[in-house]
């Protein structure tokens, strides 16, 4: 029997999985057992273990003008 369940819970998945998929922008980077999923080098894969945002550069001025600009 194979069940799909779609979560970020680490916890959970990595208690009810046999198998992990990591998805980025539609996309799997990392493909394997819990524990291969844990040793995998991928930052992107290291980030979402380790539940690190992304950093982001903000022009706050930018967007500050898109909230008030007229439709």
């Amino acid at each position: 029997m194979t069940i799909v369940v779609v979560t970020h819970e680490l916890v959970s998945a990595f208690l009810i999985a046999d198998r992990i998929a990591v998805m980025f922008n539609g996309e799997i980077i990392a493909l394997g057992t819990p524990e291969e999923i844990r040793q995998n080098p991928h930052p992107r894969v290291q980030q979402f273990l380790n539940r690190k945002p992304e950093e982001m550069e903000r022009d706050h001025d930018a967007y500050l003008r898109s909230l008030t600009a007229p439709s």
